[in-house]
């Protein structure tokens, strides 16, 4: 038996959410950020709020998917993925990769966006905006490379 096999389904499944209510918020917050390099101002409140329902979705997320990951070890990569398509693996570790530093580059996100107005310090916008395009960049290629290995798990059942 593997650490929470018998609760996979239902963590896999709160992952899911949790990955949507992650992408939603991160994707308004690019929003938001690109009207800022554009000199609009006017929702500051709504992006902050935005800022801190992604941090705090990819917390959420990223603590599921470390529950997860045991039983998805055992029974997805080694018996499915491993053993009959081994470039699979390879595009899990990379994805895996890209989530450890995006962990990295949402903190250092997190501290500048409670540290400063976007209206008012704006050389340090040139530091945020970048980031949020990264983050943005980074999380969307772990949720299509996700999304691709469900499918590519359901095709080996």
């Amino acid at each position: 038996m593997v650490f929470l096999e018998s609760f996979y389904i239902p963590l896999l499944i709160a992952h899911l959410i949790a990955t949507g209510v992650l992408l939603g918020s991160m994707t308004h917050n690019l929003v938001y950020v690109i009207g800022y390099l554009r000199g609009r101002f006017g929702p500051k409140r709504r992006e902050a709020r935005q800022a801190a329902i992604m941090w705090w979705s990819y917390a959420v997320t990223y603590g599921i998917g470390a529950l997860i990951y045991p039983a998805f070890r055992v029974h997805v990569r080694h018996e499915y993925l491993d053993a009959h398509l081994p470039w699979a693996t390879g595009i899990f570790e990379v994805k895996e990769h890209w989530g450890a530093l995006a962990v990295a580059i949402l903190c250092a996100y997190w501290a500048v966006r409670r540290a400063f107005d976007p209206e008012e310090d704006r050389a340090l916008l040139w530091v945020y905006a970048p980031w949020c395009f990264l983050f943005n960049a980074i999380i969307w290629y772990k949720t299509i490379i996700g999304g691709l290995l469900t499918i590519l798990r359901g095709y080996w059942q």
